[in-house]
């Protein structure tokens, strides 16, 4: 089974165990929840603007095709599309995640280990398309 699907499957277990003990919390949950606008351990994020300014695009499983998803919350970038309008990034997660300068896995693809922080290179400035968790 491949990590997304291990992740899908631990958060649906965790999700029906809180309903089934009837604890609906109000407060914040312990585990990643993708594309909010905030980083959480376990995401990665891309950011609109250099230096992790601006709006997140945070993501906790791999994504094949940003041109429906935009960036969530306030600050330079909220309401953009995500899709091809990257500056910068965060990879808050423990695997390797892959970027693509096109949707699914096409175009010049990058490489990013647990915790890398930075700008991304003319190659993916405003270019980056999709991304996927490395199995």
């Amino acid at each position: 089974m491949q990590r997304t699907a291990l992740r899908r499957v631990a958060v649906t277990a965790l999700a029906l165990a809180a309903l089934g003990g009837g604890a609906l919390a109000t407060a914040g949950s312990a585990s990643a929840n993708e594309k909010n606008g905030f980083m959480e351990r376990s995401e990665f994020g891309l950011y609109y603007s250099p230096d992790r300014g601006g709006a997140v695009f945070d993501l906790f499983a791999s994504d094949e095709d940003f041109s429906d998803d935009w960036f969530p919350g306030s600050g330079a970038g909220a309401g953009q599309s995500a899709n091809d309008n990257t500056a910068s990034y965060w990879n808050n997660d423990f695997y390797t995640w892959l970027v693509y300068t096109d949707a699914r896995r096409g175009g010049i693809q990058g490489s990013l280990p647990p915790g890398h922080i930075g700008n991304a290179s003319g190659d993916f400035r405003n270019k980056i398309s999709s991304a996927y968790i490395k199995s």
